[in-house]
Parts: structure tokens; C-alpha cells; sequence
């Protein structure tokens, strides 16, 4: 059996209501009738199905995940900065990475799009990633995300989506908002943020917001920003879109060598309901209570004592507790797509 022709495929069982099992199944079908050998790499556990992965992506030519978002953060965790590259057939509740990354929404179309590459031995997509490490990430020393790293309000909003069992789709993450924004809590930042390139107009911007600071350009005419303040929402964007679709960064890009961070002071519970559906339309930028900031790595410290202070997500999985280091390393992941 030749290394060239194998290909690793991981489903997610449960995802698209379970639907997720016969697009896998269809897959593997299409896979082996083009000539190519598919290991089955999936388990009970996304913990098992890692150990899978890692143990066998030094034998294949490609790896593939069926599912959403926390599939391909289960996928980088394997291939990040390797030459193996990974392929995304999106079946999930939430779909941010297959989004931007321009791979079609509809499995079958996916399933055909990504036969064919493989058949054709098309060149991957090179596309960044964000690297996340400190003493706060749990389980391992770093960890790698591709959509979106959030400590704050959009975190909390993840850890109750994920513990509801209805509905299915993207509207849970609304309905988890929601009742979020009601319970509403903000937390204590530090932020420091490198690799900052900024106008005129938008170096003032940021100074005028309360608790922010631009120091002065380096050799490379980049700036550090830091930011000490009470707030709500902290979020490095390597996409534009969380939660299914909510634009909470509508200019980032997944390969341009940077992150949108995006923060909001502590508004309190009547504007964090006003600013919500503007952050689903992408128009909450607008507002003054909010900045984006692009940069190449933030340092996250919380001000509050430990089991007071936000944890921290990434692709909707439970990255740990501050602080964390966020980092884009460029073109790190090698993209079917």
C-alpha cells in the first residue's frame, strides 16, 4: 500500500443532526473509487480521534474532517505547519472556517470539490493560523485555532452553546447570547498587541478610546498598542464570522498574515443587547464603544483573580484561562480548497 494513495478521514458522528455519518460514508466511497485508500481515523471522542490522527498522519497523503468548526480545530491540532494538508467537508452547527476559507456550504458539492482535488493532485491553499500558548492553555503547551480566539463575553456565549442540546443549528449560539447578555458580565484586560500598522486618523481613533495607549513606531513603522480597562468582549479574528455566521470582524481574512481584534468596553446589559444584532449584521464596528485593531500577536492578562476572570475559546472549544499568547503564523496550514 503506497503512502501516496492513503488519505485519513475523521467524522464527527454527531454533527448535522447525524447526518454527518452518511456524508462520510459517501466520502470514502467516492475516495476509493478514484483509487485511494481511506483510513478511518474517527472515535467516541474527539480526545481518541486526535490520538488517531497523530498516530497515523505521518502515513497519509491528506487528512480529511466531516463537521464544523471544532472538526478542523481538531485537524490543525495534527497538520499545522506540516506538509500534510487537510480537507473540510463543513456538516456542523457552526461553519466559520469552511466560510472563509470558500469551500462550499453543501456537503455534496464539498464531497465533489474536494474529489476532484485530490484526484487532480491540485496544489493545497496555503492560509494562516492562530498559535495560542501560556499558562492558561489547558491540556497541552500551545494550542493551534483557525477561526477566532475569545476571552470575554463571545466565550461565555460558547461555553452555554455548547452545553445545549437545542435547538441544532447556528440559532443556538443566538439563543446563548442572549440569555448571556441578560446574565451580562464584564472582566478586567491587560492586552498588549504587536504588529500594528496604523493611519493617521486611525492612530487617533484608538487613542481616543478610554484605557488605550499607541506607543511609538518601531524600525518597521509598526506600533504596540496596549489597553488596561474593564470590558466585555475580547476576540483575535482570523475569519470574519463566529457562531455560524455573526460577523464579529468583517474585515479579517484568513490569509493575510494578521488578526482583527475586536473589543468593547463594559457597556453594560441594555447596550450589549442593542450592540448584538448590529455584530450579526457586521455593522457593530460603528459604534463607539467598540475598536478592531489589526495586529500579529496580543498578549491576553486578566485583572481579576483566577476564578473570577473569562475563559478562553478557540474554533468553540475550551481553550483554558488567561493569559494566553495569540499569534498568526503565516501560511501554516496547507488547505484543500
Amino acid at each position: 500500500m503506497q503512502k501516496r494513495r492513503r488519505v485519513g478521514l475523521v467524522v464527527n458522528p454527531t454533527a448535522g443532526g447525524g447526518s454527518a455519518k452518511d456524508v462520510g460514508t459517501t466520502l470514502a466511497r467516492r475516495l476509493v473509487e478514484e483509487g485511494f485508500d481511506v483510513i478511518g481515523l474517527s472515535a467516541l471522542s474527539a480526545e481518541v480521534a486526535l490520538d488517531n490522527v497523530r498516530r497515523q498522519v505521518g502515513e497519509v497523503i491528506a487528512l480529511v474532517v466531516v463537521g464544523g468548526d471544532g472538526m478542523v480545530h481538531l485537524g490543525i491540532q495534527a497538520v499545522a505547519e506540516t506538509q500534510i494538508p487537510l480537507g473540510v467537508i463543513p456538516v456542523g452547527t457552526g461553519n466559520d472556517f469552511a466560510a472563509a476559507a470558500r469551500i462550499p456550504s453543501h456537503p455534496d458539492r464539498a464531497v465533489d470539490e474536494l474529489v476532484r482535488r485530490l484526484a487532480d493532485g491540485a496544489e493545497p491553499r496555503v492560509v494562516d493560523l492562530l498559535h495560542v500558548e501560556g499558562e492558561g492553555v489547558e491540556n497541552a503547551p500551545a494550542r493551534w485555532v483557525a477561526g477566532a480566539v475569545s476571552a470575554g463575553l463571545d466565550a461565555a456565549v460558547n461555553a452555554r452553546a455548547n452545553g445545549m442540546r437545542f435547538p441544532r443549528g447556528s440559532s443556538r449560539y443566538v439563543i446563548a447570547a442572549i440569555r448571556e447578555i441578560l446574565g451580562y458580565r464584564s472582566w478586567g484586560y491587560r492586552l498588549a498587541v504587536q504588529g500594528v500598522s496604523l493611519t493617521p486618523p486611525q492612530r487617533s481613533q484608538l487613542e481616543s478610546f478610554p484605557g488605550m495607549l499607541v506607543g511609538s513606531p518601531d524600525a518597521r513603522n509598526e506600533h504596540e498598542v496596549t489597553w488596561e480597562d474593564r470590558g466585555a468582549l475580547v476576540t483575535a479574528a482570523n475569519g470574519s464570522t463566529l457562531g455560524g455566521g455573526i460577523r464579529i470582524a468583517p474585515n479579517a481574512r484568513i490569509d493575510d498574515g494578521s488578526f482583527e481584534l475586536v473589543i468593547a468596553r463594559d457597556v453594560g446589559r441594555m447596550t450589549a443587547g442593542r450592540l448584538f444584532p448590529l455584530m450579526i449584521a457586521g455593522a457593530h464596528l460603528r459604534s463607539a464603544h467598540l475598536r478592531a485593531i489589526s495586529g500579529r500577536a496580543v498578549t491576553i492578562e486578566s485583572l481579576d483573580p483566577p476564578e473570577r476572570g473569562p475563559a478562553v475559546y478557540g474554533d468553540g472549544e475550551r481553550i483554558g484561562l488567561l493569559p494566553v499568547r495569540v499569534e498568526v503564523r503565516r501560511r501554516a496550514l496547507r488547505l484543500l480548497a
